[in-house]
């Protein structure tokens, strides 16, 4: 079967879409009776039609913005990842083969694709990593290391969404690379793990109480890995996300501290929003855990973020706009309002560079 984001299946699908109606605009003579069956086949055909060009759009749509990576990921059907996912106990430092397996971008950055379950959340599934064009001459010498210049941005995809977005539609290797080329940020470690863990769920990054622990696997465990596979220090991560990577991207600042020393929000709002079928105790408890100003109220204050948000993206301008006033006065926060557009890629894209850009300028250089 074709991969949902192949080019050979978005063609397929539109062919047949204007063959069927370019055929039956010649034969429509052939059903023009009014005889039962001849009605059934107009019907038919009509149906057909619908169904298909409306699947070939939504596959259109797919493959521009990579919301779904698989068949299985869009109808929520489970993938197997447990089965072929490396442990933290087995898993090693990057080797000679990774380097051979991993993409070489245009750029010359090195993209390395893994399968790993969470040393404490158990949670398996995709993480990519992309070693910058400086990092990535480093890791070809004999040594395979990363020295010791570079910044970690663990970025941070949306829902519907996949890590592919941000290599892909968002270009955010392609920007970083350029940034880098053009001297205006360190050498970078791009962490870019899925958050879509559960099929059908939208988690939005948080511990459910005797559920899925998907705050710690794109914290704690993404910190594990890269210190497993790549050998980083634990000088503090950036985080930057989208959409509800954006909320994830706040979250993991405000709430890891230790791990994190900024974020980026982009178009993302400042408390859960809970998906549907969700209980009231699981929302109480949800709620109470992730209230991130009573966490900053509180005390954690030891980070800094950088919000963006279209003003006529309605939910995420009014969302950043309550949480700046609630606690702009007690953390750093810059904010830049985009003019125009609503929410989708074509409004964020601009704002990638931005910020990488203020990531780097606020990240320490010192372990």
């Amino acid at each position: 079967m074709f991969s949902l984001l192949s080019l050979s299946l978005e063609i397929i699908f539109w062919v047949a879409t204007f063959a069927a109606l370019i055929l039956t605009v010649i034969f429509w003579h052939k059903f023009a009776q009014y005889k039962w069956h001849h009605i059934a086949a107009r019907f038919s055909l009509i149906i057909f039609i619908q169904v298909f060009a409306l699947a070939s759009v939504g596959i259109t749509v797919n493959r521009y913005g990579d919301f779904y990576d698989s068949w299985s990921d869009l109808f929520g059907a489970q993938q197997q990842l447990a089965k072929i996912a490396i442990t933290s106990q087995v898993l090693s430092s990057l080797s000679e083969q990774d380097i051979r397996k991993a993409k070489t971008t245009a750029g010359g950055s090195l993209i390395f694709k893994e399968i790993i379950q969470g040393a404490q959340s158990q949670v398996s599934n995709v993480v990519y990593v992309v070693a910058s064009p400086k990092i990535a001459t480093q890791l070809k010498l004999p040594t395979h290391t990363i020295g010791t210049n570079y910044q970690i941005i663990e970025l941070l995809p949306g829902t519907p969404g996949v890590p592919q977005t941000w290599i892909g539609s968002m270009d955010g290797v392609t920007t970083m690379e350029n940034l880098e080329n053009a001297n205006k940020i360190q050498p970078t470690i791009l962490i870019i793990p899925a958050i879509n863990v559960v099929p059908g769920q939208d988690t939005e990054c948080m511990n459910f109480d005797g559920g899925a622990q998907v705050e710690t696997w794109i914290t704690s465990d993404m910190q594990t890995f890269a210190q497993k596979f790549l050998g980083v220090d634990s000088r503090p991560w950036g985080a930057f996300g989208y959409s509800t990577g954006g909320w994830c991207a706040a979250e993991a600042a405000v709430l890891h501290q230790d791990q994190y020393s900024r974020a980026v929000s982009l178009a993302g709002y400042f408390q859960p929003m809970f998906s549907l079928g969700m209980t009231k105790r699981e929302r109480k408890f949800l709620s109470a855990k992730y209230d991130l100003v009573k966490v900053i109220k509180a005390g954690a204050t030891n980070t800094k973020l950088m919000i963006i948000s279209s003003v006529k993206d309605k939910f995420a301008a009014n969302s950043a706009r309550t949480f700046i006033n609630q606690v702009d006065s007690v953390v750093p926060i810059k904010y830049i309002p985009i003019s125009q557009g609503g929410h989708n890629i074509e409004v964020w894209k601009p704002y990638v560079a931005s910020g990488f850009q203020w990531l780097n300028q606020q990240s320490t250089q010192t372990p």
